[in-house]
């Protein structure tokens, strides 16, 4: 009964979700600028980048009324027999404007370069760090991937987005400003001006931001072509070698063509319609603006405005037909990117469903006590139970092998214990306290993990050791005793550099390790942190029997005050554990010692027996 409340809870909530309202464009642009303009180092450079873009949209109109007087001023000259010098204020007011000008436009260049550099910096803030804060358990969230996938093909046009926008406003001063400038002159000129911008200002809106929601939308997609095309791209000795004998490079590289010609064909279909009526439009605003140059030079020959305010007039005109276009054409592209500033707007909102607690992990110099006590767990959106009713403790300073059947549930069992999920019913206690009551900083503390997906990262190899554990302070003696207790130092010893050697073919004197040294290397990690419950997933996999048994000494002989849990498969390993659990269909099916299960010729002795007669 409690169970069905639950449920019924969860969905309520999960149907709410849905029903959220997405913020408006105005909302979700405001968001990435307190996003990016925190900064106020930042926010000053940006706001001079738009004003001196602003002046430097004025100038148009200003050195175009300033030659309509030019010209005026000429016309005057020549009718009165004057000289040039009743001309030098009027050149001497252009040459001003045109230095004033130069200058400006240094200026923006300038702090376009240095925002954008800015920008660099900032995006490693408003995204990196903002990952670094999300769960692992969004990792496993369908939704959460495919934003993030979405932001990593489109993440630019985020600030893009809002750079548009205040581009915009920038502009705007302007398009008003030509505006008036055309209606003092003469009304029927501006109307014209407004009705000629309206056809290819409807063709920008239509099109223009179906254009973008094409680029923009098809996420899924795009990731599709990356996983083709990426292929081919490696800089992996190993991964090129199996595409060049396996001979698979050109499938990977048609199937990636074949995805991106069914994302063409759409926009090819979007363009031709758009190139179609925008040519139509062009003819009707091309009659307005003939017409409205007929009516300018009639207005001349019936002495209502000078030659100077014609050239003026014609040249407000274009340019307030050009800035309505732009504007029309910036706000569509700004629309087409909404999906793609909402996915921003959602990871940034990004809502972990696990809380740490309040309560510090108790000191305990013996090391760390783990108890599972009537665990029941499945994923969330499934049905599948995947650990049921499980019972088990494992004391401070005890190593514990886990073995089973692949799908047993060892793994989803580790996440548990890291708290990256919590138990549906049931709980895991530390030291005797509740999981869920401890403070998850203070818990990973005393947490070393080695995954069966470890992080190969392209660095050196003393840094790939170091993050094991970057509070703890570096010296070469901590260092190489993790390397020697993982059986790698040699190793390293022998790179061109040592320890300072990069882990990457893609930098000038780095090298590449093979599968086996990598996870030695990831081993010295795990045992660089020195932490009190020590987890290892498999890992011996992918070293030899030699290694394999020098590991196992040092992590026995490393455990003292430690609690070692290992989750394997090589029987080699699990045997010389001085406990063993065997996990089946998510419940613990035996609990002894390698003789005590290898007599009681269950599950255990079935699996060990098969492995040993193949070896």
């Amino acid at each position: 009964m409690k169970f069905t409340s639950l449920k019924s809870i969860i969905c309520l909530m999960e149907n709410e979700k849905k029903d959220i309202k997405q913020p408006n464009i105005f909302k979700l642009l405001w968001f990435i600028y307190k996003r990016y303009y925190h900064d106020i180092r930042f926010a000053w450079k940006m706001w001079a980048l738009f004003f001196t873009e602003f002046l430097t949209n004025l100038y148009p109109l200003l050195l175009s009324y300033i030659m309509a007087l030019l010209v005026d001023r000429s016309i005057a000259v020549i009718k009165s027999g004057g000289g040039l010098n009743e001309m030098i204020p009027t050149i001497a007011l252009l040459g001003g404007v045109v230095l004033v000008w130069i200058f400006i436009t240094n200026f923006h260049q300038y702090f376009d370069v240095i925002t954008n550099m800015w920008v660099a910096y900032l995006d490693d803030e408003v995204y990196l760090r903002r990952y670094l804060k999300i769960e692992p358990q969004a990792y496993e969230d369908p939704e959460f991937v495919n934003d993030k996938s979405t932001l990593n093909w489109n993440g630019y046009t985020v600030y893009n987005s809002l750079y548009t926008a205040m581009s915009l406003i920038a502009l705007v001063p302007v398009v008003i400003i030509s505006f008036f400038a055309i209606f003092k002159i003469t009304p029927l000129l501006a109307v014209c001006a407004i009705v000629a911008s309206i056809p290819a200002a409807l063709i920008v809106k239509k099109f223009g931001r179906k254009v973008w929601g094409i680029w923009n939308d098809r996420g899924e997609e795009k990731i599709k072509y990356s996983s083709y095309k990426n292929s081919i791209w490696t800089t992996s000795f190993e991964k090129f070698q199996e595409i060049f004998v396996f001979k698979y490079g050109d499938h990977l590289l048609d199937k990636a063509k074949e995805i991106n010609k069914k994302f063409s064909e759409k926009l090819q279909t979007n363009h031709k319609k758009r190139y179609f009526w925008s040519t139509v439009a062009s003819f009707a605003s091309t009659i307005i603006y003939i017409f409205a140059i007929i009516y300018a030079i009639n207005m001349v020959l019936h002495d209502q405005i000078s030659i100077g305010m014609l050239t003026f007039v014609i040249a407000s005109y274009q340019k307030f037909n050009s800035d309505i276009s732009g504007l029309f054409y910036d706000a569509s592209w700004i629309l087409g990117n909404r999906k793609v500033i909402e996915k921003f707007y959602a990871i940034q909102n990004w809502q972990n469903k696990i809380v740490g607690g309040e309560v510090l992990l108790p000191e305990n110099k013996e090391g760390v006590s783990l108890e599972l006590r009537n665990v029941w767990f499945k994923y969330p959106n499934t049905k599948k139970w995947i650990l049921k009713n499980l019972n088990f403790k494992i004391n401070s300073d005890e190593d514990l092998a886990i073995v089973g059947k692949n799908g047993a549930g060892k793994t989803t069992l580790i996440k548990l214990i890291l708290r990256i999920y919590d138990p549906m019913k049931g709980e895991i206690c530390i030291n005797g306290v509740n999981i869920k009551e401890l403070d998850l900083d203070s818990y990973y503390k005393n947490v070393g993990i080695l995954a069966q997906s470890f992080n190969q990262l392209s660095i050196t190899a003393k840094d790939n050791i170091f993050v094991g554990n970057v509070n703890k302070k570096r010296t070469k003696v901590n260092l190489e005793t993790a390397a020697k207790n993982a059986d790698i130092h040699d190793a390293i010893t022998k790179l061109p550099l040592g320890y300072d050697t990069f882990i990457s073919r893609e930098i000038k004197g780095g090298v590449q390790l093979s599968g086996g040294q990598w996870q030695k290397l990831a081993i010295a990690r795990a045992f660089y942190r020195d932490a009190k419950l020590l987890i290892l997933d498999e890992p011996t996999s992918a070293v030899d029997a030699l290694s394999e048994e020098k590991i196992f000494d040092s992590i026995r002989e490393n455990a003292k005050n430690k609690t070692t849990l290992i989750v394997s498969h090589r029987f080699a390993t699990v045997r010389k554990a001085r406990r063993i659990i065997v996990i089946d269909n998510g419940e613990v099916v035996e609990d002894g010692n390698h003789e005590s299960l290898i007599k009681n010729d269950g599950l255990y002795s079935q699996m060990y027996n098969t492995q040993v007669n193949k070896e």
